[in-house]
């Protein structure tokens, strides 16, 4: 005689919460939403402080620690709250020019250094970079740092940044991203930048040509040019451009850079607005 579905056991039934709570944790943060509808067991279980204990970062407590910006309340938060948190609300830390979030398909660390901590030829000379803050200049698209960098006049552009790969996640793949905006009353910024990113430890450095301007901005139609990259708009109002990428071994300490340069056309160059440099995990939803 057949039995009907209602009769047939459910296995989850019978696993102890302590074995569900182990697989999940060793899942993905969307794996772990899912497994949240199959059943009142796997939802409560689900949304422990064990599971997503381990899906955050293992020295999240630590970055937490050091932050110049967090509220206390991030400390009574449960695990799950956390996490979604650290992916929604940049931290600011070290001296306030970096900022830290969480990938949330991923739970990988991101971060992004700010204006100031990049280096910038000339970048403290006024007749050449003015820096903003929002209250001085508040057409600006918001800022999660105190300063923005704003290109005055420079025929030599040349900013840099650098990040070491220890505090990034292993075994991970980053995609580097300058994070700007263009000015209402802009001029030369129309001629190719080059871009790179590499290991300080590598001899050699292969550039790539990239517009800052989208080519919406442009009066004449995009350049065909293999390869060239161009921009694309950002939720928050800013504009990104990929400056490469570099996959990030475990257990190997090392320093990456990552470059954006104008200097052969050397052409005056105005109305570059500098957020930062984004590093987050690439090919990932």
């Amino acid at each position: 005689m057949k039995r009907k579905i209602s009769e047939i056991m459910d296995i989850t039934s019978e696993l102890p919460e302590e074995c569900i709570a182990d697989i999940i944790s060793k899942t993905s943060p969307p794996d772990a939403c899912r497994m949240s509808l199959v059943s009142q067991t796997f939802s409560s279980v689900a949304a422990s402080n064990f599971v997503w204990e381990a899906l955050l970062p293992p020295d999240h407590q630590q970055i937490i620690s050091e932050s110049v910006s967090s509220s206390p309340s991030l400390n009574i938060l449960s695990k799950k709250d956390l996490y979604f948190s650290l992916c929604d609300n940049p931290i600011l830390i070290g001296n306030g020019n970096r900022s830290f979030t969480i990938h949330k398909w991923s739970g990988k660390k991101c971060y992004m250094l700010g204006a100031r901590e990049l280096g910038i030829i000339w970048g403290d000379v006024a007749q050449y970079w003015k820096w903003y803050s929002l209250a001085e200049s508040p057409v600006l698209p918001k800022s999660r740092f105190s300063e923005v960098a704003h290109l005055v006049n420079v025929c030599w552009l040349h900013v840099w940044g650098t990040i070491e790969t220890k505090i990034l996640s292993p075994n991970t793949r980053y995609g580097a991203y300058l994070i700007y905006t263009i000015g209402d009353r802009f001029r030369g910024l129309d001629k190719p930048v080059k871009l790179s990113v590499r290991f300080l430890d590598e001899i050699r450095c292969d550039f790539i040509n990239a517009h800052l301007l989208s080519t919406t901005s442009m009066d004449i139609d995009a350049p065909e040019e293999e390869n060239a990259r161009f921009p694309r708009d950002r939720e928050d109002k800013w504009m990104e451009i990929e400056m490469g990428e570099f996959f990030n071994y475990d257990q190997v300490d090392r320093v990456v850079e990552m470059q954006l340069r104008e200097t052969e056309v050397l052409n005056w160059k105005s109305g570059l607005v500098i957020h930062g440099i984004e590093v987050r995990p690439k090919d990932l939803r």
